[in-house]
C-alpha cells in the first residue's frame, strides 16, 4: 500500500470491516464465555458480593467473562432495580468492572497477529466437530478471541495510513496540546458505537504505528471510559430511584477518575513510558498498562469510600428507595435477556417471589372476609388477583424471551421450574378468587356458616396457609428436609378435607337440614382449598423435579378432573 495523500483514499472498508470483525469476536467470546460458565456467574454474584473486595473481584471476573464493562454495569443495575443487591454491592460490582474491561486490551496488547489465523481454524473445528455443548461454547471463544486479533489487524494498515493525511499530524499535535479534547472525542465516539474495548483496540493501534502520540493516546482512553456510562445511563432509565443512584455513580466515578489523570496527565504519561522501558513490553501494552493502572488506581481510592459515597448519592438523589420492594412494582430487564441469561432468570425468579407474596396476601384476606363479611377483603382479593394475572402475563413473556436464548442444560431445567412454579401461584390466585366468590353468594343470600362448619373450615385454612408458607419456602431454599415434612402435611390436607366432608354429609342427615346456598357451596370451597393445598405442594416438588412434575397441559387435565370429582 503506497503512501495516501487524501482522506478518500484511505480503504475504510478495511477500516469499516476489521471494526465489524473486531466487534463481533468480542460479543461472540463474551457471549460464549458466559454461556461456558453457566449459572457460576450468578452464583457468584449471589454468594460473594457482601464484601467490597469479593463483590469487586466479581465485577473483574463477570466482566472478563462477558467482556464488556457496559454489560457487567448493566447488569448491577438491573439487580439493583429488581431489590436483588443493595446500592453498596453494586457501585463495588463497577470498580470491578473498571478493571475488568482492561482484559480486552492485555490480549491485544500479546500482539497475537500471526496466530489469530490458526487460533480461528482451531475454533471453527472445535464448534463445528463437537457434539457437547461445553465444547461448542468452547469453540466459539475461541473463534471470537481469533477474529478480535484478525479484526484489529484488518484496520491495521489502513490506520496507518492516516499519518500521511495532510492535517492529521496537525490533529495529533493539538490533541497531544489539549488532551481534554482528545478525552471529549473519546467519550463521544465510545458513546456512539457503545464499546470502549474497541476504542482503545484502535487507539493501541495508532499508537504501535506512531500515528499517536502517547498524550493523546491516553486522553483517548479517558474519553473511552466516560463514552462506556451511557449504556448504564440508558439502563436506569425509569427503574428504581437505587438503579438511577447506582447509574449515577458509574458515570461520576468515570469523569472524576478521567479529570484526576488528566490534570497529572505529565507524570502520568512519564509513569506509563517508565514501565514500559523497565519490562520491555510493545507499544501495544503500553497502552493496555496504562489503561489497566488508570483504572486500578480509581478502584483503590474509591473502594474505601463506598459508604461515603452511597450518602453521597442519596443527598444527590433525595427519597425513598423503596420503590423495587413496593407490591407489584418488580423490574423484569430486557436487556439481560441476551446478555446474561442467568441473571434475567434470578430476576424471573424474584418477580416469582413477589407474586407468591401477593398469592399469600390473597388466601389470608379470604380467610379474613370468611370469618368477619367485611367486603373490603373481598375487593381485595380481587385487586390482588388483577395483580397476579399481570404479573403473570409479565413473568411468562420475560420467560419465553429466556428460553429463546442458547441455554445450559441446567438454566433450561430452571427455566421449566420457574414457568411451572409461576403458572402454580396463577392457579392459586384462581381459585382464591373462586373461594371469595362462594363467600360472596353466601352472606349476600342471607346465610351464614353454622359454628361447626366455621371451626372446619378455620381449621383447613390453617394447615392450608402453613403448607403454603412452606412450600414457597422450599422452592426458594431447596431444603429438602421441608419438602419431605410437606408430603406429610399434603396426607393430612387430603385426609382432613375428606373427613370434614363426611362430617358435612353427617350433618346435613342428622339435622335434616334444608339444601341451601350454604349446605351446596361448602363441598365446593373443600375442594377448592385443597386444590390449592395440591398446588402449594406442586411449588414445592418441582425444585427437585421440574421435569417430571405436571406440565401445563396435565395442569388443565388435573383441574378439570378435579371438577369433574367434585
Amino acid at each position: 500500500m503506497g503512501e495516501v495523500s487524501s482522506w478518500s483514499q484511505i480503504d475504510w472498508h478495511f477500516i469499516a470491516g476489521g471494526l465489524g470483525l473486531f466487534l463481533f469476536g468480542v460479543k461472540l467470546m463474551g457471549d460464549s464465555l458466559t454461556k461456558f460458565a453457566g449459572t457460576k456467574i450468578r452464583d457468584y454474584i449471589e454468594k460473594y458480593t457482601s464484601n467490597p473486595l469479593m463483590a469487586v473481584l466479581v465485577g473483574i471476573v463477570m466482566t472478563g467473562l462477558i467482556q464488556s464493562s457496559s454489560a457487567a454495569t448493566v447488569i448491577a443495575i438491573s439487580l439493583v432495580r429488581s431489590g436483588l443487591m443493595g446500592m453498596s454491592q453494586a457501585i463495588a460490582i463497577i470498580l470491578g468492572a473498571n478493571i475488568g474491561t482492561t482484559v480486552t486490551s492485555i490480549l491485544i496488547g500479546f500482539q497475537l497477529d500471526y496466530l489469530a489465523y490458526f487460533i480461528l481454524l482451531i475454533g471453527v473445528f472445535l464448534a463445528l466437530m463437537a457434539s457437547k455443548k461445553k465444547t461448542i461454547y468452547l469453540g466459539e471463544i475461541i473463534i471470537g478471541f481469533g477474529l478480535l486479533f484478525i479484526g484489529l489487524n484488518t484496520m491495521g494498515d489502513a490506520l496507518k495510513e492516516l499519518q500521511y493525511i495532510p492535517g492529521f499530524s496537525d490533529m495529533v499535535v493539538r490533541l497531544s496540546r489539549q488532551p481534554i479534547l482528545a478525552a471529549l472525542i473519546g467519550a463521544v465516539v465510545t458513546g456512539v458505537i457503545q464499546s470502549s474495548s474497541a476504542i482503545v483496540g484502535i487507539v493501541q493501534t495508532l499508537y504501535a504505528t506512531d500515528s499517536i502520540t502517547l498524550v493523546a493516546a491516553l486522553g483517548l482512553v479517558f474519553g473511552a471510559n466516560i463514552g462506556t456510562t451511557v449504556t448504564a445511563a440508558l439502563a436506569s432509565v425509569g427503574g428504581s430511584l437505587a438503579a438511577r443512584r447506582t447509574s449515577l455513580f458509574h458515570f461520576l466515578f468515570n469523569v472524576s477518575v478521567s479529570v484526576f489523570f488528566l490534570a497529572l496527565i505529565g507524570p502520568y504519561e512519564r509513569f506509563v513510558l517508565y514501565v514500559a522501558e523497565k519490562f520491555h513490553i510493545n507499544d501495544m501494552m503500553t497502552i493496555a498498562v496504562a489503561h489497566f493502572s488508570f483504572n486500578f488506581v480509581g478502584m483503590l481510592i474509591f473502594l474505601p469510600l463506598i459508604p461515603k459515597c452511597v450518602l453521597l448519592l442519596k443527598k444527590l438523589m433525595p427519597g425513598r428507595d423503596d420503590l423495587s420492594l413496593e407490591l407489584g412494582k418488580i423490574q423484569l430487564d430486557e436487556a439481560m435477556v441476551k446478555t446474561f441469561p442467568a441473571g434475567a432468570l434470578s430476576q424471573a425468579k424474584a418477580a416469582i417471589f413477589q407474586v407468591s407474596d401477593i398469592v399469600l396476601e390473597a388466601i389470608q384476606d379470604s380467610k379474613q372476609y370468611l370469618l368477619t363479611k367485611d367486603k373490603k377483603y373481598f375487593h381485595e382479593v380481587n385487586q390482588l388477583e388483577d395483580m397476579v394475572n399481570s404479573l403473570d402475563t409479565k413473568i411468562e413473556s420475560y420467560l419465553l424471551k429466556i428460553s429463546k436464548q442458547s441455554l445450559s442444560e441446567e438454566l433450561a431445567d430452571e427455566y421449566s421450574a420457574s414457568l411451572q412454579v409461576q403458572k402454580n401461584f396463577e392457579r392459586i390466585g384462581d381459585l382464591v378468587q373462586n373461594l371469595v366468590e362462594y363467600f360472596e353468594m353466601i352472606y349476600d343470600s342471607g346465610e351464614e356458616f353454622q359454628k361447626e362448619a366455621m371451626e372446619e373450615l378455620t381449621s383447613i385454612y390453617e394447615l392450608l396457609i402453613h403448607m403454603y408458607v412452606n412450600g414457597v419456602d422450599v422452592y426458594k431454599g431447596g431444603d429438602r428436609h421441608l419438602y419431605e415434612v410437606m408430603k406429610e402435611d399434603e396426607n393430612n390436607l387430603n385426609y382432613l378435607e375428606y373427613e370434614l366432608r363426611a362430617s358435612h354429609f353427617r350433618r346435613m342427615t342428622s339435622q335434616h337440614e334444608e339444601a341451601t346456598v350454604t349446605t351446596s357451596l361448602f363441598v365446593d370451597i373443600l375442594g377448592t382449598l385443597e386444590r390449592i393445598g395440591d398446588h402449594a405442594f406442586n411449588i414445592a416438588r418441582l425444585t427437585f423435579d421440574p421435569i417430571k412434575t405436571h406440565g401445563e397441559k396435565s395442569l388443565v387435565a388435573e383441574d378439570v378432573r378435579r371438577a369433574t370429582a367434585g
